[in-house]
């Protein structure tokens, strides 16, 4: 028999709201007994939510006590309303019992806004859990579970038979047997299964990489106020219990926009693995390919003059250019104008070019070359289209392209 948990988000409330409205029902023709009995086994299945299944079982008992005064009204129950002769309730009732049915449907309406929830320690277990499974790719015992959460394992054992039950959690027998979670734990959680193409996005605690930990999601939470704060909620895989207040991160880069974002942590909710962030840094790269911002590069002979190559640089507005040959390299406008400024005026471009040069593919993402930048310190990268050079991306021209143009106008 599954588990009512098995049902979840709105199946739930239709499912609890069908057995109100059943329970009432049943009260009109049959003793009040049988249809209590119905409330307080469904009331222990979700005993896990205190609050839920209190609620429920208010709304329950309301519909099996309409249920009871409509058994008045029906012709089935002839004694019963040959005992109500006479009372003001009774023209009520019998003129037109099912009012009684529209009044326990209501109920049930309204029992729609039941929302059952796992209790904090039930989600702290979970979540444990499932991270160990993703960063390990096996079964988990509980006795990790206990050491990560710093609970005793025989309580966690507990915790996990109870989730068992609910059909949030397997075993896995055998010598490397444990518990895994099943595919209604990631649901449950709003956790996605999928494990295809997935990336770590890492996670720097005060300087230091976090082993084992890896960004889940990000959500911004006041984008729309001009307040002086900006907080951005971070969802954690692994231990949460390793991030307190107070700690600088940095998390990124994600892997499809490779966003990175610098704060500082204000809150810690261990029981969702999550953590919020004022933000002090943030910064995107677009997915746009190198050949989108690189500038068309100018070609230079070896063996011109310093004066004739920086006309040519001055005229096409460039600040570097290539330099062709057996040799090929680059020059640019400062080591020209170091050399004059030294009086070597009577120099060729192939005596003060840098030899060689770095090289990206057209069609790289900006992120690579903003990595090759920032690795090498290299002053330009040169763009080749088809195995030929073709321009340069410096790194003037990819900050302009994570900003808006007015900042540089």
């Amino acid at each position: 028999m599954r588990s009512i948990i098995e049902l979840s988000g709105e199946r739930v409330n239709l499912v609890l709201s069908a057995v109100i409205v059943a329970v009432g029902v049943l009260a009109i023709f049959l003793t009040p007994t049988v249809p209590l009995l119905v409330l307080g086994v469904v009331a222990f299945l979700i005993s896990f939510d205190r609050k839920a299944a209190a609620k429920y079982l208010v709304m329950g008992g309301l519909s099996v006590g309409f249920g009871t005064l409509g058994a008045f009204g029906f012709p089935s129950s002839l004694q019963a309303s040959l005992k109500m002769d006479g009372s003001p309730f009774a023209a009520i009732l019998t003129s037109d019992p099912y009012l009684i049915l529209s009044a326990i449907g209501a109920i049930g309406i309204l029992s729609l806004g039941l929302k059952i929830d796992l209790t904090p320690v039930q989600r702290d277990t979970l979540t444990t859990m499932i991270n160990i499974h993703r960063r390990e790719s096996r079964a988990v015992k509980g006795k990790e579970i206990g050491e990560l959460m710093d609970r005793n394992p025989e309580t966690v054992r507990i915790h996990l038979r109870s989730l068992k039950a609910l059909k949030l959690v397997e075993s896995v027998t055998g010598p490397n047997g444990g518990y895994r979670a099943t595919p209604i734990a990631y649901e449950a959680l709003k956790i996605d299964n999928s494990s295809a193409d997935e990336v770590d996005v890492p996670v720097v605690r005060n300087g230091i990489i976090v082993d084992g930990a890896s960004t889940n999601e990000i959500v911004f939470n006041n984008v729309m106020q001009s307040a002086r704060y900006s907080h951005v909620s971070i969802r954690i895989i692994g231990n949460i219990k390793a991030f307190a207040v107070g700690d600088d991160i940095e998390i990124g880069p994600t892997p499809v926009n490779h966003l990175y974002i610098r704060g500082r942590v204000v809150a810690v909710d261990r029981a969702a693995s999550s953590m919020v962030l004022d933000i002090a840094e943030m910064i995107s790269i677009p997915r746009h390919p190198v050949k989108t911002v690189a500038k068309r590069a100018i070609r230079i002979h070896p063996g011109t003059s310093l004066k004739e190559a920086s006309r040519i640089m001055v005229v096409n507005g460039a600040q570097e250019a290539l330099v062709d040959g057996k040799s090929p390299g680059v020059v640019n406008l400062v080591d020209i104008t170091r050399a004059v400024a030294e009086g070597r005026t009577d120099l060729q471009v192939q005596d003060i070019m840098t030899p060689g040069y770095l090289t990206i593919r057209s069609d790289a993402p900006l992120f690579e070359a903003a990595k090759m930048l920032g690795r090498t310190g290299a002053k330009q990268l040169v763009v080749q289209d088809n195995g030929t050079p073709w321009g340069f991306i410096t790194p003037r021209t990819l900050m302009e392209s994570l900003a808006p143009a007015s900042i540089f106008s």
